[in-house]
């Protein structure tokens, strides 16, 4: 088990920073952009993604700060863990994620994470380069992000929430 979270954490490292670097730079903010635009991301969700159960949460935004966590399941068993840090950032927001193996050993080395820059945010919409959050009614949001494995193929794992708190 410990050898396939290994080769997961590799995949998803190795696929993370080029599918950052192929997606079209980020626009120019015009306004800032206030974290509560996206205050409907906060909650318990649950769904399917990447061939397993998937849960996230949300806190409510805070101090310009809304912090998150993530875990896959396969076979009633932890694949992997993520903290994620939505901030206000340099006038829009920035998503920084940091992966962690079903013991919580780190994939990232200690002051890294991976990082996706800003492109918009709206009332049902919530886009970075790579990833992309959708609310799909007030209970239901669809994440799309899009992996680059390393022999640069782009897959996109599309998950499906629906809200549980």
């Amino acid at each position: 088990m410990r050898l396939i979270g290994f080769a997961f954490a590799a995949l998803l490292l190795v696929s993370a920073a080029p599918a950052l670097a192929a997606q079209p730079a980020a626009a120019p903010v015009a306004k800032p952009v206030p974290l509560e635009t996206v205050r409907w991301l906060a909650g318990r969700w649950e769904g399917e993604g990447m061939g397993g159960h998937t849960v996230e949460g949300w806190a409510d935004p805070h101090l310009g700060q809304m912090a998150g966590y993530f875990t896959l399941y396969k076979d009633g068993k932890p694949v992997f863990h993520e903290m994620m840090l939505l901030e206000e950032h340099d006038g829009g927001l920035r998503l920084r994620i940091k992966h962690f193996n079903p013991d919580f050993t780190g994939w990232e080395e200690k002051d890294r994470s991976t990082d996706f820059k800003f492109v918009s945010a709206s009332a049902d919409e919530l886009a970075f380069t790579a990833i992309t959050f959708r609310r799909d009614g007030p209970d239901r949001i669809v994440i799309n992000l899009r992996l680059r494995d390393d022999k640069g193929v782009v897959r996109n794992e599309v998950f499906q929430y629906r809200r549980i708190r």
